[in-house]
């Protein structure tokens, strides 16, 4: 039961934070909206190298090594 609780009042503040962090950087939905509406236009079978080749504009230089760790 404890444990249950600590799950929801954690996941109380990461959605907390997360809507916080969108009200923050506004273009992040229009970002996400343009490449879910081009990504539906275009049905391309990979996904993964249409998402690369979508946002690698975006990109300064390289595209950076993927990373799991947080800030």
């Amino acid at each position: 039961m404890q444990m249950c609780s600590k799950f929801l009042d954690r996941k109380e503040e990461l959605k907390a934070d997360h809507a916080s962090y969108l009200r923050q950087h506004p273009e992040i939905r229009a970002l996400i909206s343009d490449f879910l509406q081009f990504l539906l236009l275009r049905k391309p079978d990979d996904i993964f190298q249409f998402a690369r080749d979508y946002f690698i504009p975006f990109a300064s230089r390289r595209p950076p090594k993927p990373s799991l760790e947080t800030p």
